[in-house]
């Protein structure tokens, strides 16, 4: 048997962490509604089984290292990001009670998130790894698009809480609170990825990682893990919150209309 390595240690981590996430937005979308709440909280879910699948697959080469091993280890590091964004996203809808924000809009960004997403995965899965892992035109536009994405989100909550702020429900006030503190988190954990992408350093490299050099998995743990985690749990303590809360309103499927929420 292989030895445990730091990076092994960061999969463990994960595997603690994430199903109490998954277990947290399960919660939060049976009480938003199973099928309106699957705009909402099938993000934070499926963020959660990908963290889990790639935390599974890199303890899986302890012993059995090989190229597609390591690759679907990089798409699982790759692909966690749009649905991290996505939750984000969910999160604005539900704080949107009077629809202010058109929802061309949301779709749009919606979009751009699976755009990145797949443009994403066809960038790693297409790469040459002969001599390691270095980020291609793919990898970075859908990077840019990521990063769009969170722009443009960050600004239609700050937007939405200014135009709204003295009106909105103490279920809204909370999601805000869940997204603005959560945002700073997001930002390094974005950040992180983006200097893999578009600098040479090797401190943030997907190469670097495969190596197990020490100085870039402390970096990956501080700047990608530990972000993820901190933005992902204040995000749902607040939903879990919010949505306990007895002025919460449950989306409907009808355009323009709420529903109080079925009791639990």
């Amino acid at each position: 048997m292989g030895a445990i390595t730091y990076e092994d240690g960061i999969a463990i981590l994960q595997l603690i962490v994430f199903p109490f996430i998954l277990v947290a937005s399960l919660f939060i979308w049976k009480r938003t509604g199973w099928r309106v709440g699957s705009k909402i909280w099938r993000y934070p879910f499926t963020l959660s089984l990908i963290r889990l699948a790639g935390s599974i697959a890199t303890l899986y080469s302890i012993n059995h290292e090989t190229t597609k091993v390591r690759i679907a280890i990089f798409v699982c590091q790759l692909i966690g990001i749009a649905p991290l964004l996505l939750a984000y996203v969910g999160m604005l809808r539900l704080i949107d009670l009077k629809k202010s924000i058109p929802p061309l809009l949301l779709l749009l960004v919606t979009l751009m998130a699976f755009a990145g997403l797949m443009i994403g995965i066809i960038g790693v899965s297409t790469a040459d790894t002969t001599n390691g892992y270095t980020p291609g035109t793919l990898s970075k536009a859908a990077m840019g698009l990521f990063l769009a994405v969170y722009v443009i989100t960050m600004l239609l909550t700050t937007w939405l809480f200014y135009t709204h702020s003295f009106t909105m429900l103490r279920y809204q006030k909370k999601l805000f609170l869940g997204t603005a503190l959560s945002a700073p988190f997001l930002l390094v954990r974005l950040i992180f990825s983006a200097l893999g992408d578009y600098t040479s350093n090797k401190t943030f490299s997907m190469e670097s990682l495969a190596e197990n050099n020490h100085t870039s998995l402390t970096a990956y743990l501080c700047m990608s893990v530990l972000e993820e985690i901190i933005s992902m749990v204040i995000a749902m303590v607040f939903g879990v919150s919010a949505v306990l809360e007895a002025d919460f309103v449950k989306p409907t499927p009808e355009a323009g209309r709420e529903e109080k929420p079925d009791e639990v």
